[in-house]
């Protein structure tokens, strides 16, 4: 058997055969951005690559049209590793008010990257140990419609058992740090309705209107690092005594589940006449200690540095309730000058030879980890 020096070499050439396809999937993903649970072209798109290399590949997994799985046995035996690919858009909201589907948050290179491992991987002359699986999970972008109204495709997933079976679980997304996050915030959105009547006179309440008012000065009262109002709409007709309505969402962030329920029950108790729902739960991440090792030594054997310890990445992720669920880590890869996320900039690049170079990286890192992984005893 080769040395492990050898081996990561040969790696490391196999994902590099795959720039021109990894350049086409980035090229093709931001031609067609698609929002939320409408990722078609992209699924499809990313399921037929994964079909070509030998993978069984199971469109619409955990009741979501455009989730995947995709599998692919290695040559040798060994541990099952799932990886996270994205290919959902930004509902980038511009100053008219009008919303578009944009790639700014870096899933173009996240697809790229993901496809170019598993092709590398699939490419290798003695193949690897263990199984490769590909998760397609649709809806990372939580403040979507389609994210709102049904959920996100991690978590979705998460929830179905879709990562159960897997030995080992990996997300790669560019961040300002090449890292694998300890911990993240957790969330849970609060949705809310007041029904009421309009009227005319001044003389006469409207609740709806009137818990306007309330509603802000309630949440200026929490930090907004833990609370975000997300949307208010008021809706009614025009005439003396028809009907008025407000309703809306609150974004609550936490170090943890308690947290969220306090800020919670502040809220509803400042505001009693309001009807909340809660939506489901984003759970903080937990990082495995023997999975976060193996992307630490992947990034050793790029040479590139490593920050073992880069405190609470500050925003939720539904990847956090895979990590609940099944050893696994979230990696992030630095930029030195950082990224402009959900912004014309960053768009421009994830589009450039920067986010070309960053899909390359991702995928070294991740067949880098997989292979480690795979190897390791069941």
């Amino acid at each position: 058997m080769p040395d492990q020096g050898a081996r990561d070499a040969a790696i490391i050439a196999a994902v590099e055969r795959q720039r021109p396809q990894i350049e086409a999937t980035i090229e093709f993903v931001h031609a067609h951005p698609e929002l939320a649970h409408e990722e078609v072209e992209c699924a499809g798109r990313l399921a037929a690559l994964l079909r070509s290399a030998g993978f069984a590949v199971e469109p619409g997994v955990a009741g979501m049209d455009t989730a995947f799985l995709a599998r692919r046995a290695g040559g040798r035996p060994g541990a099952r590793v799932g990886i996270a690919a994205l290919y959902d858009a930004v509902p980038a909201v511009a100053e008219d008010g009008s919303v578009r589907a944009v790639h700014s948050c870096g899933h173009g290179p996240i697809a790229g990257a993901v496809i170019g491992t598993a092709l590398a991987l699939a490419d290798l002359e003695e193949g690897f140990a263990g199984e490769l699986v590909v998760v397609g999970c649709p809806a990372d972008e939580i403040h979507a419609p389609q994210t709102i109204a049904r959920g996100g495709g991690k978590l979705l997933s998460a929830a179905a058992g879709v990562w159960d079976d897997l030995d080992a679980a990996l997300y790669a997304h560019p961040e300002f740090k090449n890292t694998v996050w300890p911990r993240s915030r957790w969330m849970r959105r609060e949705t809310f309705r007041l029904a009421g009547r309009r009227s005319l006179r001044d003389d006469l309440p409207q609740p709806p209107i009137e818990a306007i008012g309330d509603l802000i000065g309630a949440c200026s009262r929490l930090s907004r690092n833990d609370l975000m109002i997300e949307r208010i709409d008021l809706d009614g007709d025009v005439e003396e005594d028809t009907g008025l309505v407000l309703t809306g969402s609150l974004l609550c962030f936490g170090d943890d589940e308690p947290s969220l329920d306090r800020d919670a029950a502040r809220l509803h108790t400042a505001l009693p006449d309001l009807t909340w729902s809660p939506g489901p739960l984003v759970e903080g991440v937990r990082p495995d200690p023997q999975v976060a090792a193996a992307v630490a030594d992947a990034f050793a054997a790029l040479d590139l540095p490593f920050e073992p310890d880069p405190g609470t990445l500050p925003f939720a992720t539904d990847f956090g309730n895979v990590t609940q669920r099944v050893p696994a880590a979230l990696i992030g890869l630095g930029r030195p000058a950082g990224w402009s996320f959900h912004t014309p900039a960053g768009a421009a690049q994830f589009a450039s030879a920067d986010g070309i170079e960053a899909a390359m990286q991702i995928a070294k890192i991740l067949a880098l980890a997989t292979a480690r992984l795979g190897a390791a005893a069941r």
